[in-house]
């Protein structure tokens, strides 16, 4: 029996259970004929009712299930120790039920053919996802069950609708630059949008968690800009990932073997023309040795399985260089949101499931 593998222990058990437990009392308002798929939705890979399969029980080096509500809940601990969790596990799942809305909307965007999709049809998962986007609302409206303040709800709610006009907004930008020559795009411009997507949606799960626990606007402000960082590092990051496991599927073999290569992703960044930050790097590099033109650089991208050999190999070597330099980038930003947090552990002991969440630790 000594040889036997115990599974690591689960970190966030405790906070994932308050949040499932808020979450599936809130479910009860939804109308019988969507139960099934609201639930179905919540137990998609990573968010909160996600289980993952026999084997698959290391949340140090796995997505944990509900990121989005545990960031908010911990930030909220964090700040105040003694926090109501009834309280405080509704404000985490308003970001849950929120952000969860607008991954799906991402996919629907994209045309990706996620399992779900597949499995509800985009007809079905689009009224899911205007369900989502209504439960994050009663979710704090329901604050007002528990007593609290409706001065303090409104304000809640208006962080939330704000970072709801921001975050579309960034995603429609990303919609339009597939409009656009790569060579149009800069380094800056392509942080930028990062930061309007993945460091908004960071951004509003620590604000809101700061602002549950009563934090003045200061300290509101430091974990807001401690979840942008986050969130410009994680949207460098899969971005690269994506990149790689398209070049994988579209070429075979392409690149040297890797754990974390997983052919078959649905994601089509090089054929829709995406513009994040690996693919504008190669392009820059491609244009200057080739002196390409925009458009012709725009096509070949596009369609890359068509080149001849020399060609390709070309465009790889690029493409994998703008993919080591973002992911570079992505290590400046986590570094920076690691400066932010030593900042707050002189003020407070930072828990280490708060640590291991960000992956600061």
């Amino acid at each position: 029996m000594d040889n036997v593998i115990q599974p690591l222990e689960n970190p966030f058990a405790a906070q994932q259970q308050m949040l499932r437990e808020r979450l599936n009392f809130l479910l009860t308002a939804v109308h019988p004929a969507m139960h099934a798929d609201v639930v179905r939705a919540f137990q998609e890979e990573g968010k909160l009712l996600y289980q993952p399969p026999p084997g698959i029980i290391s949340p140090r080096t796995t997505r944990p299930a509900g990121i989005w509500s545990l960031l908010t809940l911990l930030v909220a601990q964090h700040i105040s120790p003694d926090i109501d969790p009834v309280y405080a596990s509704s404000v985490a799942v308003a970001v849950e039920s929120f952000c969860a809305a607008l991954d799906f909307l991402d996919d629907v965007e994209d045309e990706d053919q996620t399992a779900i999709i597949q499995e509800l049809g985009t007809a079905r998962l689009l009224n899911v996802t205007t369900v989502l986007l209504t439960l994050a609302q009663r979710a704090l409206l329901s604050l007002s069950e528990l007593g609290v303040d409706p001065a303090h709800i409104l304000r809640l709610l208006k962080t939330l609708q704000e970072s709801a006009l921001g975050i579309t907004s960034g995603q429609h930008r990303d919609l339009l630059a597939e409009q656009r020559s790569v060579l149009e795009f800069t380094r800056e411009e392509c942080i930028d949008i990062a930061a309007a997507k993945a460091g908004a949606i960071l951004q509003l799960a620590c604000r809101l968690g700061a602002q549950c626990a009563g934090a003045d606007e200061a300290l509101c402000g430091q974990f807001a800009e401690f979840g942008l960082l986050l969130g410009i590092a994680a949207q460098l990051d899969n971005d690269c990932h994506d990149l790689y496991h398209l070049l994988q599927d579209v070429i075979p073999s392409i690149l040297p073997g890797d754990a974390g290569a997983t052919p078959g992703s649905e994601k089509s960044d090089l054929v829709r023309g995406k513009k994040t930050l690996p693919i504008v790097l190669a392009a820059a590099e491609i244009a200057k040795t080739r002196g390409m033109t925009a458009m012709s650089l725009d096509d070949a991208l596009q369609k890359i399985s068509e080149l001849s050999n020399e060609e390709r190999n070309e465009y790889l070597r690029a493409l994998k260089e703008g993919m080591l330099a973002t992911w570079g980038i992505c290590l400046l930003y986590l570094e920076r949101a690691r400066d932010r947090l030593q900042e707050f552990e002189s003020l407070r002991p930072v828990s280490p499931a708060l640590r291991i969440l960000t992956g600061l630790e």
